[in-house]
């Protein structure tokens, strides 16, 4: 049975079990308020010497606030809210992987139901996937280098996990150093899904941090880069378009709590 349908068949009210893992994701959700404090409202997004898929860099203002996971969804709180397990390498701590961006979405829509019955969240509050914008500003976390940590891929082995010191994706999440907003893992062990459709560079890209929808919609784009890939794909700015069907033990999520639009 497909994680959808089980998702469907799980009661609205949650389970003593699924509450208990609701609480600690709604505890481990980071706030964002730019403009606010060590938040500065705008950031460059993209980059002016990367990969023409990451320019030109343009500059993007926030105007909301929201949260972010510090943590990719582990595979006991995807199990506690969709009902199953689909990943290859298995451990309740684990990064859930082997999920379509359809898959990615039900898990959301799914858990925002979940914890406004538990009253976790209020009513008009979401749990979504990011948009490219949320995504980049959050991982740079008010940092233009290359990486969150600096230019240096030598010290990469502290903060992500790559094909250069992972053999899969075998450890809890966590593991890593976080970057300066305490969110762990944005450079490596998984690509994350993002909303935004797949556009080839940033020509006419949206200034306000919401997602772009003007490029491919059967493609979404995936950030983060992961246990596969070198050091080059695991930059702050680093993205990948891909079909949304696409299922791999190198691709999970990382959830947004924000107001809904």
């Amino acid at each position: 049975m497909s994680a959808f349908l089980l998702a469907m068949i799980i009661s609205a009210d949650p389970t003593d079990d699924q509450t208990k893992l609701l609480k600690v994701f709604n505890e481990e959700f980071v706030a964002i308020t730019p403009g606010e404090g060590k938040y500065p409202k705008a950031f460059t997004m993209g980059s002016q010497g990367g990969p023409e898929s990451e320019r030109p860099g343009h500059e993007v203002t926030f105007t909301y606030s929201f949260a972010i996971a510090k943590y990719e969804v582990p595979q006991n709180l995807w199990q506690a809210v969709m009902g199953d397990n689909p990943s290859k390498w298995k451990g309740p701590r684990n990064s859930v992987e082997m999920l379509s961006f359809d898959e990615a979405e039900s898990f959301c829509k799914k858990a925002t139901e979940l914890m406004r019955a538990a009253k976790l969240i209020k009513e008009n509050q979401v749990i979504r996937l990011p948009t490219e914008a949320e995504w980049e500003y959050t991982a740079r976390a008010g940092t233009k280098t290359r990486y969150s940590f600096g230019d240096d891929e030598k010290d990469l082995d502290a903060y992500g996990w790559h094909t250069g010191n992972a053999s899969g994706n075998d450890p809890p999440v966590g593991a890593k150093k976080p970057n300066a907003w305490g969110l762990y893992d944005v450079h490596g062990y998984l690509w994350e899904w993002c909303t935004d459709s797949a556009t080839d560079s940033y020509a006419k890209a949206p200034t306000d941090g919401s997602a772009d929808n003007q490029g491919d919609a059967k493609k979404r784009i995936l950030r983060s880069g992961s246990w596969r890939d070198k050091a080059d794909k695991l930059t702050s700015s680093f993205r990948m378009p891909a079909p949304k069907e696409t299922r791999d033990d190198a691709v999970g999520l990382r959830c947004v709590l924000a107001e809904a639009r």
